[in-house]
């Protein structure tokens, strides 16, 4: 990684503008798919970041605030090398920083990838009965469990490999979990719906 990541920033750009423009059209496709599960409905849509809520609910094929985000951080990368390594010397600041940024990604296409197995699988298959509508809250407190697993899964790397890619990866997940908590803690809870009579509290 050290000679090909790190010794130039294009690789990094790259990878951010791969990464991040599969996210958004990955994110539209499963929208979509979910939209055809009779059986799975969330409360105020499926995308979590506020600022993206209404492009990717309203399929949007460009959006205006994913292309500015996607200008500001792709000309953050080259800066940052700039900075770290041409000027100061500290490779380990960008390596840093590429790991912020790829793996926080690395970590939402897996989330995509899970979704769209579980899309697959219905419209193939079935296999769900009833009707479940995720809370917005509950959906924000589950994103954020997710993202503090893989935060911990990323200090175990570092740990093992003392390599601060992966430790930017931990902050990026750290980050992320937390903005959900916080996004969560905003709702307020629904009540929980009484047991059935037929149901065995001692059951599990």
């Amino acid at each position: 990684m050290e000679s090909w990541l790190l010794g130039s920033p294009y690789p990094g750009i790259v990878l951010w503008l791969i990464l991040y423009v599969s996210d958004y059209y990955t994110t539209l496709a499963i929208v979509r798919a979910f939209r055809k599960i009779e059986a799975i409905k969330f409360e105020n849509g499926m995308e979590l970041t506020p600022q993206f809520r209404k492009d990717v609910e309203g399929q949007a094929r460009v959006s205006g605030r994913h292309i500015a985000f996607l200008i500001l951080t792709s000309l953050a990368i080259p800066l940052f090398w700039y900075l770290s390594v041409w000027i100061l010397g500290w490779t380990w600041l960008y390596s840093f920083l590429l790991g912020f940024f790829i793996l926080m990604e690395v970590v939402v296409h897996l989330r995509h990838f899970r979704n769209w197995y579980t899309a697959r699988v219905y419209l193939r298959e079935r296999g769900l009965s009833g009707n479940i509508t995720y809370s917005e809250r509950f959906s924000y407190l589950a994103s954020a469990f997710e993202f503090y697993l893989f935060a911990i899964l990323f200090v175990l790397f570092f740990l093992l490999t003392f390599n601060p890619f992966f430790l930017g990866g931990t902050v990026s997940c750290l980050r992320m979990g937390l903005g959900h908590d916080g996004l969560a803690r905003k709702i307020e809870p629904q009540a929980a719906p009484p047991l059935s009579q037929n149901a065995d509290p001692s059951s599990g």
